[in-house]
């Protein structure tokens, strides 16, 4: 009689899988069976990285803002040119698209647990002093700086929702880039 070798599945398994479903259906797609059965494991191994579903739920919103946030601010900063940090920043922005609705749901769940409301402000903010400050390093003034990062992230909000199902090819890409980078930045 042979046996079955134990699946072993990561934290970060977990976490990935979770933060597909949670930008497919929001916390409502996080149904620890299912995604047992879809990693392949039983579903005590979800119990043995996180107490609970809230856990979970904070983790993969970390997760997200790591890599949505804070990754997109390390890799357009750096020794270049401050124009060619704002042409990465915009890129990385703009070519983002058919990665479900994260941020919908992050905002719809911030509606009903506070501390997502916080969590979502913060990041948004994040988002734009990021932007804000970049605009000043080339020479705008700092009160236009802000308001343009505002404007900039709020137009990002509609884009995004335009083609988060799409995709959006090079052309298009560029062709958006550099209408921002004229008519809203200047540069």
């Amino acid at each position: 009689m042979s046996r079955i070798p134990k699946v072993i599945v990561t934290e970060i398994q977990w976490i990935e899988i979770g933060m597909r479903q949670f930008a497919q259906s929001g916390v409502n797609g996080l149904v620890i069976e299912k995604m047992s059965s879809e990693l392949g494991c039983s579903k005590s191994s979800f119990y043995w990285y996180f107490k609970n579903r809230d856990e979970y739920i904070a983790r993969l919103i970390d997760r997200w803002v790591e890599l949505s946030t804070e990754q997109v601010i390390l890799s357009s900063s750096g020794p270049e040119k401050v124009e060619d940090q704002i042409t990465k920043m915009l890129i990385e922005m703009f070519s983002v698209t058919r990665k479900g609705d994260f941020l919908f749901y992050l905002r719809k769940l911030s509606e009903e647990v506070p501390a997502f409301f916080t969590v979502l402000e913060t990041i948004e903010q994040t988002r734009m002093s990021y932007a804000a400050e970049l605009f000043r390093k080339v020479g705008m003034d700092p009160e236009v700086a802000e308001q343009k990062s505002h404007i900039l992230y709020h137009y990002y909000l509609g884009w995004y929702e335009r083609f988060k199902k799409d995709p959006v090819t090079d052309e298009e890409l560029d062709r958006h880039l550099r209408m921002l980078r004229v008519h809203l930045l200047g540069l």
